[in-house]
């Protein structure tokens, strides 16, 4: 009887951590690719994840504007000397990211944020490297509008409120 117990036991916990899975996406790269129409930038998401179908373009969206969002991005779209870029910083800093952790929470559980991420069609690429898929697709960000939400909500200041 014990054995059975124990075997139960130790069948629950191995079903238990299989059913538990990692995240889809382990890690996302950001890249500048130039401004598109009403001075929104176009950015190269790049996903990596174990299967190349399983991000989706959700996915896509909320790596672009949580990259935008708490890590900036380099823009070598307008560089003409090697390995020359232009730094787009993070809008939110580590700090405000944190004080501000059920807004973003909500923010993107309630898929807000796809009034504010377009995906550009027709422009997904899937590399292998090893054991993970990198999934890259450009994407145009309405940062202006981000930040205009992010204003009127108190998350960060108005630019035109002075230092």
């Amino acid at each position: 009887m014990k054995r059975f117990f124990l075997f139960l036991i130790a069948a629950l916990i191995t079903f238990g951590t299989a059913i538990a899975k990692d995240p889809e996406v382990t890690e996302v790269a950001l890249v500048g690719e130039g401004v598109g129409n009403g001075g929104r930038p176009i950015v190269l998401v790049t996903c990596a994840a174990k299967k190349a179908d399983k991000v989706t373009d959700q996915d896509i969206r909320r790596c672009a504007l949580r990259g935008i969002l708490f890590r900036g991005y380099a823009d070598k779209s307008n560089t003409t000397s090697y390995d020359a870029s232009t730094s787009h910083p993070a809008l939110l800093t580590p700090d405000q990211e944190a004080g501000h952790a059920d807004y973003f929470n909500d923010f993107f559980a309630n898929d807000a944020y796809n009034a504010y991420v377009d995906i550009i069609p027709d422009n997904r690429k899937v590399m292998k490297a090893g054991k993970v898929y990198h999934v890259t697709q450009a994407v145009q960000v309405n940062v202006p509008g981000l930040r205009k939400k992010l204003e009127k909500d108190g998350i960060i200041r108005s630019l035109k409120s002075g230092w």
